[in-house]
């Protein structure tokens, strides 16, 4: 970035964007240095604006993958990232990051290589399931309970607080600070006194490290019962807090809250060191979207990753819909970047999207109730004079009634308008269940967000596990969902098991399907002692195993490690362009190819092809990353020969599974950094000749360890109580899983994207093999893959392309993702609030808006009952055209005691503008 650069779009860029941005809009995409706030209501084109951020950066020197974009939801990440793509016709693009903070963790900590490359990443499910194997309880009974899914939700908070408190994070950033409670304080107080130890974090650590050492604390005589209790709970709470840690830590695992405490980590420790001795990458153009949801986590992250100097980070908020304190956010984050960014406080103050008559609502609510000051609200262009209809409030005498009138207006809002969107608004999933049925009695189609999320569910969980199994065979909690949902094994704890004897004996899964009573490592084995092996490696105009041309391709016979005779190395023509440099680095070829070139050192393709096979004859072959090597060469020869490689039976091994099976646990497999790790011979200069050899020194290396474990797999694919199950595992899964993986490098024969036909075709064998019951929203996930995941540019991509470039997304999706999309044909939805958060609707029904509701008769807090205001600001605020108030004056108790209810105290700034129905 250049500071020196005036703050304002050149000439062209200004009339490039004439008409596009309002005079508060163009302010906020024009500044740069330092840090900003930019305070956003709803309807101002925030979205809009950051993209146009996003060009005008880039017009002014910073390279996209200089700037990063955080936002709190994946589905804001999608939109920005759609909008950026609308209005930016530029490739390298993608070398934006734009996300939440989550994802930016996790794709650093695996390209960073600062975890092990098989580690895999759990949801909130698979944590508990792990914790209720350590107290021998049905993990799916457990998440039925929520009661008993809230105590297991504590330990997992606890373990990640004696992590902070371990590696001395500040008091500011601790996530869960409430996990240790005044009942658990008391307890480590006495076990430290009936221990003479100071009562200190330094002694909660050596508890915690050595829990179950001090259970037995609780049964000292001169203990009374509470207090006993108190120590009880808190060293069992630290066992099963400690377990948990060390089975991810054994099994490579990672929960969500794990990639920000690890992020942090590292980037805290490379910040420290001098800027000449500093690793990772910092950016000097970040903007931060929905600043008051993140937690002062996630906001260190961001601080952590800015550069020194030279830097603009811009954060986006609105104070008025704060209402994610449950998930760690703050209302003081707003006011401290208020004090950060002092002098560089900006207002986004046109509302393009609501009519004058609900935008005064809207902010005679912000002013009045939520205490925002006027001159910051926005104003609206569009004055327009509310008609009767449009500002309801409509009252029933009961609940069920009001849940009654709900279905009669949606009903006549979709008759009088069938092109518009209504949104019911709940704040109990209950609410959205009953609302549904009674939707759903009228026969009036809706989509419900609420609940129990799809991507939650067993059933999806199996069918993405299916899809990212054949990309990824080293996916541990997508095989354990597998053997489960598969009825290999009754219980997740059962597969998890299996999985990680298979992972200490050097076996995948795909070993029994592939094989009869054999593993990988036994067939190269048994290759190696008996066959000859070519060892070979290509080098490439490009990445694409489809168009790109091989211009070098180098291959040495080997004979029990030892290499016999003389090496092939064949420069070979092409007429496609070779790269100067692969990233930031030299490419090696382009001279070697020009210096060939010149002195008549090419062969054509066909002879190369020839000549290479010739020397193979009927050999296995090797290489490291072999898939890539073999495809390119089997398309190439295609292309130049009118044959496959195919048609030759050739047995193809791999040095970068060999070793991801006998290592399991290195951060890297690249070859570089397996011959500097294991001291082995040779060099990966990307010279096919030299890669060549350093993988027939990386080769000799496997066949070591594997002969290492050999006798270990063959008892134990053997063993009596294994083999029923492994029979059981192909019986069920292999034909669907051989299907799927024989197609990964085929080119699409028809219009639906490759990634959309294999979910299709894993989703209809699992409902007829009975794994998986009908689900409801299937056919409406295919229809989002096909029109909002999968890329105009990418639908004829093979199936590994697009499982390469699309598996996170479909990871991270949730049914809130379906909203606003272009899959959606329902023109009713039921939402709880926070669902609703960044979505738009014609009209908005807010069901219950009772006092007792909002706010909430548990509220303890004006902290609580301030955060409820802002939920119902964020309720009314979601509607465009119309809004619809509506509560029952009575309810009933469970002694069926009648209760008269009054409208929520909320509404009373704004009861003026309302008619009552």
């Amino acid at each position: 970035m250049h500071s020196e650069v005036e703050n304002t779009y050149p000439e062209g860029d200004r009339m490039m964007n004439k008409g596009l941005l309002d005079e508060s809009q163009y302010k906020v995409v024009t500044v740069r240095g330092g840090y900003h706030l930019v305070l956003a209501p709803p309807g101002c084109g925030k979205t809009h604006t950051l993209a146009e951020r996003i060009c005008y950066a880039h017009n002014h020197g910073v390279g996209y993958d200089d700037m990063i974009c955080m936002t709190f939801t994946n589905r804001a990440s999608r939109e920005m990232l759609n909008r950026i793509r609308l209005r930016i016709n530029d490739p390298s693009v993608d070398e934006l990051q734009v996300g939440n903070v989550h994802r930016y963790c996790s794709k650093f900590l695996f390209e960073s290589e600062m975890i092990s490359a098989d580690s895999s990443i759990i949801d909130d499910e698979e944590a508990v399931s792990i914790i209720a194997d350590y107290l021998h309880e049905d993990d799916e009974t457990v998440m039925g309970d929520w009661r008993r899914f809230r105590v297991y939700k504590e330990i997992i908070f606890f373990q990640h607080l004696m992590y902070q408190l371990e590696h001395n994070h500040p008091l500011k950033v601790l996530l869960h600070p409430e996990a240790l409670t005044e009942e658990n304080r008391q307890g480590l107080k006495k076990i430290c006194e009936l221990q003479n130890y100071e009562f200190n974090t330094q002694s909660m650590l050596e508890i915690y490290k050595h829990a179950y050492n001090y259970i037995d604390d609780a049964n000292a005589p001169r203990l009374n019962p509470d207090t006993r209790k108190f120590v009880r709970n808190v060293a069992l709470k630290m066992y099963y807090a400690s377990m948990y840690e060390k089975y991810k830590t054994e099994n490579n695992m990672l929960d969500f809250e794990d990639l920000l405490l690890k992020t942090y980590d590292v980037y805290k420790a490379d910040k420290a060191k001098p800027e000449s001795e500093r690793k990772l990458s910092y950016y000097h153009w970040i903007q931060v979207d929905e600043v008051q949801d993140l937690n002062e986590m996630q906001l260190a992250i961001v601080d952590l990753i800015t550069a020194d100097d030279n830097f603009t980070v811009m954060y986006l908020g609105d104070e008025q819909q704060a209402i994610f304190s449950f998930m760690g956010a703050k209302m003081e984050t707003l006011m401290e970047l208020r004090m950060r960014c002092k002098g560089n406080i900006h207002h986004l103050t046109k509302n393009h999207r609501s009519p004058s008559y609900l935008l005064d609502v809207f902010n005679d609510y912000a002013e009045k109730t939520l205490k925002i000051n006027r001159d910051f609200l926005p104003t609206s262009d569009r004055i327009v004079k509310a008609a009767p209809d449009d500002l309801c409030i409509v009252s029933t005498t009961t609940v069920d009634k009001e849940i009654v009138k709900v279905a009669e207006l949606s009903k006549s809002f979709v008759d009088n308008n069938p092109r518009e969107r209504t949104a019911v608004i709940v704040n109990s999933n209950r609410d959205a269940d009953k609302i549904s049925e009674e939707l759903a009695a009228e026969g009036l189609k809706h989509f419900k967000v609420s609940g129990k999320d799809l991507f939650s569910t067993n059933e999806m969980k199996l069918i993405l596990a299916h899809v990212n199994v054949v990309s990824n065979e080293n996916n541990f909690i997508s095989w354990a969902r597998i053997l489960k949902g598969l009825k290999v094994f009754q219980t997740n704890s059962l597969a998890r098991r299996f999985l990680r004897k298979l992972r200490q004996l050097s076996i995948v899964p795909t070993d029994f399907l592939l094989y009869d009573r054999s593993t990988y490592v036994m067939e190269f084995i048994r290759d190696y002692e008996s066959k000859d092996i070519v060892v070979f490696d290509t080098e490439t105009t490009g990445l694409d195993v489809f168009s790109d041309d091989i211009i070098e391709i180098s291959a040495i016979r080997t004979r029990k490690g030892q290499q016999i005779g003389e090496p092939l190395d064949l420069y070979v023509r092409t007429d496609k362009t070779i790269p100067e440099k692969l990233g930031d680095k030299v490419n090696p070829m382009y001279a070697l190819y020009k210096e060939k070139e010149a002195n008549g050192g090419l062969v054509s393709h066909a002879e190369a092809i020839k000549m290479f096979l010739d020397f193979v004859g009927d050999c296995t072959i090797v290489g490291h990353n072999v898939n890539y090597d073999y495809n390119i060469l089997d398309n190439n020869m295609k292309r130049y020969c009118g044959k496959s490689l195919s048609e030759r039976t050739l047995r193809v091994f791999d040095t970068l599974k060999l070793m991801r099976l006998l290592k399991p646990n290195l951060t890297s497999y690249r070859l570089e950094s397996l011959l500097a790790v294991y001291g082995l011979e040779g060099k990966n200069s990307h010279q096919a000749i030299d890669d060549t050899a350093a993988t027939v020194s990386l080769l000799a290396f496997s066949y070591q360890c594997a002969k290492e474990i050999a006798e270990a797999q063959t008892a134990f694919i053997n063993h009596p109580k294994v083999i029923p199950l492994t029979d059981k595992f192909r019986r069920n899964y292999s034909e669907i899983f051989k299907r799927t993986y024989d197609k990964l490098y085929n080119l699409p024969t028809s219009t639906e994207p490759p990634i959309v036909e294999e979910l299709k075709e894993a989703y209809k064998s699992f409902v007829d093999e009975e794994y998986i019951q009908p689900i409801t929203k299937f056919d409406l996930f295919l229809t989002y893959v096909t029109n909002d995941v999968v890329e105009d540019e990418f639908r004829h991509s093979p199936l590994i392309d697009q499982l390469s470039r699309y598996s996170i997304d479909l990871d991270t999706l949730k049914e809130a993702d379906f909203c606003n999309s272009k899959s959606i044909v329902e023109n009713i939805y039921v939402t709880t609030v926070h669902k609703a958060k960044g979505l738009e609707f014609d009209n908005v029904i807010v069901f219950d808006a009772a006092d007792g509701r909002y706010p909430s008769y548990v509220n303890s807090t004006k902290k609580q009952d301030d955060e409820d205001a802002r939920k119902f600001y964020v309720a009314i605020s979601r509607a465009q055209k119309r809004l619809y108030i509506l509560y029952a004056t009575e309810s009933v108790d469970k002694y069926n005691r009648v209760h008269k209810r009054e409208i929520t105290p909320f509404m009373s700034t704004i009861m003026r503008y309302f008619t009552n129905r």
